[in-house]
């Protein structure tokens, strides 16, 4: 092989690990059921706490992964140009796991603390009604 070919094979490879993949990985992600992707969040957590938005457009969720165990979820939908929060109580009790336990008052606190942090390193912001 000449060198030009191995030059166009490298960059086919890197075009499809870098663009293509990623796009179909994602894809792949949000058309899950909700419960699956809750599993693969939980896996992907990194840290104590983590956010992750799955956005379809103009509406999607943000789930609050606390301990990688209790995950709570945000669904909204796009409104002036910020993330508006579509439940009506979102800090009612955890999604998941499924017996549903409410919020010790400190669980709340330190929510509403990383929620003001994600909100100042993010161009779009979660707004609650």
């Amino acid at each position: 092989m000449t060198a030009v070919q191995l030059l166009i094979i490298a960059a086919v490879i890197l075009v499809l690990g870098i663009v293509v993949f990623p796009i179909i990985n994602r894809r792949q992600f949000r058309n899950l059921p909700p419960d699956q992707q809750v599993r693969v969040i939980m896996k992907q957590a990194k840290g104590l706490i983590y956010f992750k938005n799955v956005s379809k457009g103009s509406t999607g969720v943000l789930y609050y992964v606390k301990n990688k165990r209790k995950i709570l979820a945000f669904p909204w939908v796009l409104c002036d140009g910020k993330m508006l929060c579509t439940r009506s109580n979102p800090f009612d009790q955890w999604d998941y796991p499924e017996d549903r336990q409410h919020l010790s008052d400190d669980e709340f606190n330190q929510l509403m603390q990383e929620l003001e942090n994600y909100n100042k390193k993010t161009p779009v912001k979660i707004v609650f009604k």
